[in-house]
């Protein structure tokens, strides 16, 4: 398997390099000058072709491209044109409310998803069926910012329950307040658990139905031993690779959701940097973002033989 993994690894390096590629060009496509945003619009333009030659600007593209990569070979992410600081240090200051709202995403997704889905796909056209292809539906027709805003509407204007802004105020980690994640966190597990459901459902009907699961039935084994010891562990490996894939859609949606939320994560971050034309803050966040979905499928690749030891990596 060490072998496998090291073979991923370097093929990685390629993406990683066409990740940077397209995220440069995409940044440098986007209208406006970063000195004039922050100069002002009543700067002169002596003063703004000064700052282009400052922040090197005033290179062609190509050049730009060549410099920027040289820099990040080395592991020079840049400086912030906006903040001053190294966009290293923002990175590092920002990650941990996104790794953070992340975990909490997944783990309410595998706790909403994986017990209906089971049930679901072992009990077919039950309430649990009806009640997942429910959920299904509305993560799936329902955008991410629409639930935002209903649940903000709900928890905060009708119930009273949470201050939406909390974690921005505090800066608490998950650990410390978990309700301040609970509701952005369950915003994104909604649009996990509908395509997890369906995903198990299939599977654990298509493996309720095999061969030797009737034959452990005919045996006298408990419905219930059959369906979590055999029947739910051959189904994981397709849950597992689904949420391994859903992961980019997963860091996409935390940009819209730490932007309603007020969380200083690495998709506020990225959002006032597009809209400060900040290209080192946002060529660096979106980097690190892809970086964490690259390193995330290495690790769902590497659970696959602990789940079923019947996989080899030859």
């Amino acid at each position: 398997m060490v072998q496998y993994l090291v073979r991923r690894i370097l093929l990685s390096i390629p993406t990683a390099l066409l990740v940077a590629t397209i995220v440069f060009s995409l940044v440098h496509l986007v209208p406006g000058n970063p000195a004039v945003v922050i100069l002002g619009v009543q700067a002169s333009p002596q003063d703004v072709r000064t700052l282009d030659q400052q922040l090197h600007l005033n290179l062609p593209l190509w050049r730009q491209y060549i410099d920027w990569l040289g820099q990040l070979m080395q592991g020079n992410l840049g400086s912030s044109m906006i903040f001053k600081e190294p966009v290293t240090a923002l990175l590092v200051q920002s990650l941990p409310r996104t790794v953070e709202l992340s975990l909490v995403a997944l783990v309410l997704a595998g706790a909403i998803g994986i017990p209906i889905g089971v049930l679901a796909g072992y009990r077919p056209h039950s309430i649990w069926d009806r009640l997942s292809l429910g959920l299904s539906t509305m993560g799936v027709v329902l955008p991410g910012f629409v639930i935002a805003l209903l649940f903000i509407y709900l928890f905060t204007y009708k119930l009273h329950w949470l201050a939406i802004a909390g974690i921005a105020h505090t800066g608490t980690a998950v650990w410390v307040n978990p309700l301040a994640y609970s509701v952005p966190g369950l915003t994104l597990a909604i649009g996990l658990a509908g395509p997890l459901m369906r995903v198990l459902r299939g599977e654990v009907m298509a493996v309720a139905s095999s061969d030797y699961t009737r034959t452990m039935r005919m045996m006298g084994i408990s419905e219930r031993r059959v369906l979590w010891k055999w029947v739910f562990k051959n189904a994981l490996i397709p849950a597992i690779t689904f949420l391994g894939t859903q992961l980019g859609l997963l860091m996409g949606g935390v940009v819209i959701i730490e932007n309603i939320f007020s969380i200083p994560g690495m998709g506020n971050l990225i959002v006032t940097g597009i809209f400060n034309k900040d290209y080192p803050v946002v060529q660096g966040a979106v980097l690190a973002m892809a970086f964490m979905v690259i390193v995330v499928n290495l690790l769902v690749d590497a659970m696959y033989a602990v789940i079923d030891p019947r996989i080899s990596y030859r």
